[in-house]
């Protein structure tokens, strides 16, 4: 199994202004979450792969949501989530949190095992 083979997960739902969250990650590509289009429907719920190495940024652009976040567990434990005005929180499997974020913050979620790039270059050796 390679580095990435193994990953967390957590599941995602916007409750409003759905259609302006943008879901950006260092590994995956880019995507806003989809809402509902017409009264009466649940916005849905959207499943998220997160790697070891991987930052996942939830994103609004020029509103403000309120989101529901729920950890799905993995074999890299539980999951950070960092609001930008907000207090850092874990999340362990089956755990839900809900944020309501002000207009353009930010939330990032990443592995309890997470680890830094390295430095690009020579690092600490002697030139």
């Amino acid at each position: 199994m390679g580095r990435d083979d193994r990953t967390n997960g957590f599941k995602i739902r916007a409750v409003s202004d759905a259609d302006r969250v943008a879901v950006q990650s260092t590994v995956q590509s880019t995507y806003f979450l989809t809402g509902k289009k017409w009264g009466g429907l649940l916005n849905k719920w959207h499943e998220v792969g997160l790697a070891r190495d991987e930052l996942v940024v939830l994103r609004p652009y020029g509103a403000a949501p309120v989101l529901e976040i729920e950890g799905l567990g993995g074999p890299y434990g539980v999951l950070i989530v960092e609001a930008t005005r907000t207090a850092t929180r874990t999340l362990r499997n089956g755990q839900r949190t809900r944020f309501e974020l002000g207009k353009d913050e930010a939330v990032v979620i990443k592995c309890e095992d997470w680890r830094e790039p390295r430095a690009e270059g020579r690092g600490v050796e002697r030139v």
